[in-house]
């Protein structure tokens, strides 16, 4: 897990996650809206309010006392009238009893001015309902989710609590409040308050005004609305911010999704093709071929080739130089060579014919490290030309350390030849140079008085030769490099043996160049015990095309 979001893909999954802003700022941006809507919703019942107690004011004969038995006559009648056809809420009214005393022309004027889903009282100064008009469950407040049977409208209202058709606000408790707020305006103070219904599904919203006649209040308004109607919009919008943030949301991931796994997949072809062009030495193998896109990955890209080029131009220059310097060097040391031999020729003095003795020695020495600077360019041209045959490598091997035990009688050679029938399909003769090399190598670092191992194992997939020799190890971090072309372990301080030509670290190059050219892949490992150094050549087996780059081993 801990590696997938250190990825590019993981990291633009985190990025992602910023999206989730959207409904956190939506969200606030609603109930923002909501507070507003709320503010505008009391600034203007109060300002209705107001236009009612302004209609009502200096008109004293609305207002005016009648006769008991002519009120709770009408009275009765009018709440009988109100619970079949009337506009008013017939449960305010059935609380009012004998203090519901309406005026006719009072509630002709609040059919006149009464608001949709509010709900309008007149009471007189002393407490006499003149006029109730209207009702708390109106319109405005039908339920959101009988309209919309979709499941996120039903989730949103449940979620939100919206009003509904079922919404009940208790009729005593109603009419207390509402008498709170006219003892208030009777007095003269103007007020508005906000109340929860009795199920807390909904906020009622009440302001009160004076009725003046005159310099005295005769009576108070009060009108009264539930935020149903902002609850609604409150839900379309929360509806519509999810349905966006959700579109918007899985847009946006699977577009960054997508994005990141194509940005990861031309960062690995741009790898591939890195691994492509080197192979494990470090030898610049082919062009790296650039992305013809025109971004900051296709400008790598384009960087990278240019840089595997240089590389690849430097490296032909530095596995030619032994060739072109063998070349160059040949020509004076044969006229030094050939002065020395004019100069033997003539009479000189003892003294000097020591200095012409060891001159000719260090031209000896020159002579043969300049053979050697040629021998790998000679090997390749060879290879490039030698005729293949199926041959026994065992049987190859096997001859070699013969030799090898008459040219170093001093010298201890064990052979483990456990494939003596395995067939390779090469140039037996350049086999029999990658086992002197590997030998001479082994020969230079061993330990006087041990062996020198050398095997041939058959280990299904691969044919592997190995020759081990006791002595120093290898220090860390230098195996990759072995087999490159100039690097020997000598320069790092081991003194030169006796009699000895120098070293230009071409021996393992050639190892190298011989087992590729074989299909093999050779390595330097320190021995399990760890007194020694173990050479080892993995010969991959199979039917290969007998090309210059593929080689193959035949089976048993």
């Amino acid at each position: 897990m801990l590696k997938f979001l250190l990825s590019i893909r993981g990291k633009l999954l985190l990025v992602s996650l910023v999206l989730l802003a959207i409904p956190v700022v939506g969200y606030r941006f609603v109930v923002n809206m909501e507070t507003f809507l709320r503010e505008s919703q009391e600034q203007a019942l109060v300002t209705s309010t107001r236009a009612i107690a302004a209609t009502l004011s200096e008109r004293p004969q609305l207002f005016a006392r009648r006769d008991n038995s002519a009120d709770e006559a009408q009275a009765l009648e009018r709440r009988q009238v109100v619970a079949l056809f009337g506009s008013s809420d017939p449960e305010a009214v059935a609380t009012l009893g004998t203090a519901y005393q309406p005026n006719e022309e009072v509630e002709r004027i609040l059919e006149v001015v009464g608001r949709t889903a509010s709900r309008i009282w007149v009471v007189d100064n002393e407490s006499h309902v003149r006029g109730l008009s209207g009702s708390l469950r109106g319109a405005a407040s039908r339920p959101y989710g009988q309209e919309a049977e979709r499941p996120l409208s039903r989730a949103l209202a449940r979620l939100f609590r919206l009003p509904g058709a079922a919404t009940r606000d208790d009729a005593e408790q109603g009419r207390r409040a509402v008498m709170a707020q006219v003892d208030r305006a009777l007095i003269g103070s103007p007020s508005a308050f906000w109340r929860y219904t009795q199920d807390k599904q909904a906020v009622v919203l009440s302001a009160a005004q004076p009725v003046w006649s005159g310099d005295n209040i005769v009576g108070a308004v009060v009108v009264e609305e539930t935020t149903g109607a902002i609850q609604l919009l409150k839900l379309e919008a929360m509806e519509n911010l999810l349905a966006i943030t959700l579109i918007v949301f899985v847009a946006g991931f699977v577009t960054l999704i997508l994005f990141a796994w194509r940005l990861a997949a031309r960062v690995r072809q741009l790898g591939r093709a890195a691994d492509a062009a080197i192979d494990p030495q470090g030898r610049i193998r082919g062009d790296l071929a650039p992305l013809a896109a025109q971004d900051e990955l296709g400008e790598l890209s384009r960087s990278l080739a240019a840089a595997v080029r240089r590389l690849k131009d430097y490296n032909h220059h530095l596995e030619s130089l032994a060739g072109r310097l063998s070349h160059e060097l040949r020509t004076p040391v044969a006229v030094v060579r050939s002065s020395l031999d004019n100069l033997k020729l003539q009479s000189v003095q003892p003294e000097a014919a020591i200095y012409i003795e060891r001159a000719g020695e260090g031209v000896t020495r020159l002579s043969t490290l300049i053979s050697r600077l040629s021998e790998a360019t000679q090997l390749e041209r060879f290879l490039q030309g030698a005729e293949r045959e199926t041959f026994r490598p065992g049987d190859v091997i096997a001859g070699c350390v013969a030799g090898y035990r008459v040219a170093f009688p001093e010298r201890i050679f064990a052979l483990d030849n456990s494939a003596p029938q395995a067939e390779m399909h090469g140039v037996p003769d350049a086999i029999a140079q990658l086992v002197d090399k590997l030998v001479s190598n082994a020969v230079d670092f061993q330990v006087p008085g041990t062996s020198i191992e050398i095997a041939l194992r058959n280990l299904g997939a691969e044919l592997v030769l190995e020759v081990s020799n006791q002595g120093p190890a290898l220090p860390e971090g230098v195996a990759a490099t072995l087999f490159s072309s100039m690097v020997s372990l000598r320069t790092q301080g081991q003194p030169e043996p006796e009699g000895g030509v120098g070293h230009l670290g071409l021996g393992l190059y050639i190892v190298r160049l011989i087992a590729e050219f074989h299909d093999g892949l050779p390595e330097a490992v320190n021995r399990p015990d760890g007194r020694g150094v173990t050479m080892r050549i993995r010969f991959r087996r199979g039917n290969r095309p007998h090309t210059a780059t593929q080689r193959e081993i035949l089976p048993d």
